[in-house]
């Protein structure tokens, strides 16, 4: 799950600095490596997303790539649990195409989907298009508009809809993140959830 800094008390380095490097942490997440792109490459993107699923789709701990329209490209390392892509800084977030990675549990082919926090963090820094690799999993999502109001609020009406629907149908919660991002493109205005991209 992408993290951001507000969320865990830590502040600094992903506020809004344009002068961030490579080894730069925040004591969770480390800039592993920064490289220019062309944000109009849409070839370009798409390998550099490609690459990343075969490198991190199995990783034991969070990955993330930030592709910024800054025309830089940024590389991320977190622990087990969070990557906290804040740390590329609040303008270079803006409009970016990001992909991280779920690591999965001993035996299983894939993770859970994107995380309300995750959700968060596109609406509250306006990113763009959200991928995600986790085992066999790849999927992303996409903000059209962006919303002032509480998005746990919108998040949990989506998941109470998806419990009720479980129990109508007496079927099982596998992934439940998963199953409220399909619920959520009901209650979320300019949201869209893409599966098996």
């Amino acid at each position: 799950m992408l993290t951001n800094a507000a969320d865990n008390g830590i502040m600094g380095a992903g506020e809004n600095n344009s002068n961030v490097k490579t080894g730069d942490t925040d004591g969770m997440t480390t800039i592993t490596d920064i490289k220019p792109i062309d944000f109009n490459d849409k070839a370009a993107i798409k390998k550099e997303i490609d690459d990343f699923c075969s490198k991190y789709a199995y990783a034991e701990v969070e990955h993330a790539l930030v592709i910024s329209p800054n025309g830089s490209m940024y590389s991320l390392i977190g622990n087990e649990r969070d990557v906290n892509s804040l740390i590329v800084g609040k303008d270079a977030l803006k409009g970016s195409i990001g992909i991280h990675n779920h690591p999965i549990q001993n035996g299983g082919i894939m993770g859970d989907s994107f995380s309300l926090k995750d959700l968060k963090l596109a609406n509250e820094n306006e990113a763009g298009m959200q991928y995600i690799a986790s085992g066999i999993r790849r999927d992303a999502f996409e903000l059209t508009e962006y919303h002032s109001i509480e998005i746990e609020t919108i998040w949990d009406k989506a998941r109470y809809k998806m419990w009720e629907r479980h129990d109508i149908n007496d079927t099982n919660v596998i992934f439940e993140q998963q199953d409220i991002l399909r619920e959520l493109m009901n209650y979320l205005k300019g949201f869209e959830y893409h599966e098996n991209v």
